[in-house]
């Protein structure tokens, strides 16, 4: 898994998987196994499917680099406290899918609860064939 900061303020979490090193062959199949994970975790729950490929290839002037076939992201949220007003900012959680022509990209934004980065992290590492 790989940690970059994007735009000088985003901890993402990155691991960019070849197609021919999962089991998985579209984000679809990707999206049933996280929404299965998510369903498994005491303190997690689903919220919804966002198809962002969809949405930006329907804008008129949509821009969608050629390599990338497909984009969605699985959003769940932790309901493991509400330390304060201002930390619900960083909720709910979002896992984004992407397929390019060669892999699939799995990222998200690092987590405030540790248990919740972790459990994200051990997701989106088992997608990848070891």
């Amino acid at each position: 898994m790989n940690r970059t900061v994007l735009s000088d303020m985003y901890l993402v979490n990155t691991q960019e998987i070849s197609k021919a090193n999962t089991n998985y062959t579209s984000v679809q199949e990707i999206e049933t196994f996280l929404k299965a994970q998510i369903a498994a975790d005491p303190t997690a729950i689903y919220i919804a499917t966002f198809d962002h490929y969809a949405h930006t290839a329907s804008l008129e002037g949509g821009m969608i680099p050629g390599d990338i076939k497909a984009s969605i992201n699985v959003m769940c949220c932790f309901g493991i406290a509400i330390p304060s007003a201002v930390f619900m900012a960083v909720k709910p959680m979002s896992i984004a899918v992407v397929e390019t022509t060669n892999s699939f990209v799995l990222s998200f934004i690092q987590a405030p609860a540790p248990s919740a980065q972790k459990a994200m992290e051990t997701w989106v590492e088992s997608i990848e064939n070891k």
